[in-house]
C-alpha cells in the first residue's frame, strides 16, 4: 500500500476545507483510495482550520483520516504562522507551500502577543524540512485576476508541480470545473501556480 498524506492549514475563511475537498474528489476520479478529516471549529472565528487528505492504494483498507506526526508528504499553508503551528506533521522529505501573506490573529491585533518575523518562521520550518517554498499568493491572485478568489487554485497548481502528488492534472481540473465558478479563470490560476512553482527554488 502506498500512502501520500497532504495537510492543508489556514484560518477560517481561507478555503482550506474546500481545497481538501478538491483533492479528495480528484482521488476518487483517479480510482485512488482516500480518507480525510477536518478541523472546522475556527472557521467562523478566524481560528485554526485544517484539512487532512490521505491517499492510498488498495480498496477496502481501513485508514484513519488523521495524518500522524511527521507523516505529511505535502503541506499547503495558507498563512505562514499556521504552517509553523502545524510543523509537527513535517519530516525532512515534506514539501511545504506557504502563502507568504501574514494575517495577524486576534491576540496579536489586541496587543497580547507579537507576530514573529517571517524570517523567524521560515528558519524554524527549515529545521523540519529543506523543501520550503514561499509565494505571496494573495498578491499573485490580485495582480492576475483582480480578486482573491483564485488563491486556492494557484496554490493547488503549486502543490501539484512541486509535490509529485498521485492525482492527475485532468482530475484536479475536472473537480475545479464542477465545483468552482468561472472555470476558465481557475484553470488559468492553476496553470499560473504550476508555472510559478517551476521557477522557484526552495528558501
Amino acid at each position: 500500500m502506498t500512502r501520500y498524506d497532504i495537510l492543508i492549514c489556514g484560518i477560517g475563511g481561507q478555503g482550506a476545507i474546500s481545497l481538501g475537498t478538491v483533492l479528495k474528489l480528484a482521488a476518487i476520479r483517479d480510482g485512488l483510495g482516500v480518507a480525510g478529516a477536518e478541523r472546522r471549529g475556527g472557521a467562523q472565528r478566524e481560528g485554526v482550520v485544517t484539512s487532512n487528505v490521505r491517499y492510498f492504494e488498495g480498496r477496502g483498507e481501513s485508514v484513519s483520516g488523521l495524518i500522524p506526526a511527521a507523516g505529511a508528504r505535502m503541506m499547503i499553508a495558507m498563512e505562514p504562522l499556521e504552517a509553523l503551528r502545524q510543523a509537527l506533521y513535517l519530516n525532512e522529505g515534506s514539501v511545504v507551500v506557504v502563502n507568504d501573506f501574514p494575517l495577524a490573529p486576534v491576540h496579536v491585533r489586541i496587543g497580547q502577543y507579537e507576530y514573529p518575523s517571517r524570517e523567524t518562521i521560515y528558519a524554524r520550518l527549515q529545521e523540519f524540512t529543506p523543501h520550503l517554498y514561499a509565494f505571496n499568493i494573495d498578491e499573485m491572485s490580485l495582480n492576475h485576476f483582480g480578486s482573491l478568489r483564485q488563491v486556492n487554485t494557484i496554490s493547488l497548481g503549486m502543490a501539484f508541480a512541486l509535490g509529485n502528488m498521485p492525482v492527475s492534472r485532468d482530475s484536479l481540473l475536472g473537480v475545479i470545473r464542477d465545483r468552482f465558478p468561472d472555470f476558465e479563470a481557475n484553470r488559468k490560476a492553476f496553470e499560473l501556480g504550476i508555472e510559478a512553482a517551476g521557477k522557484a527554488p526552495p528558501l
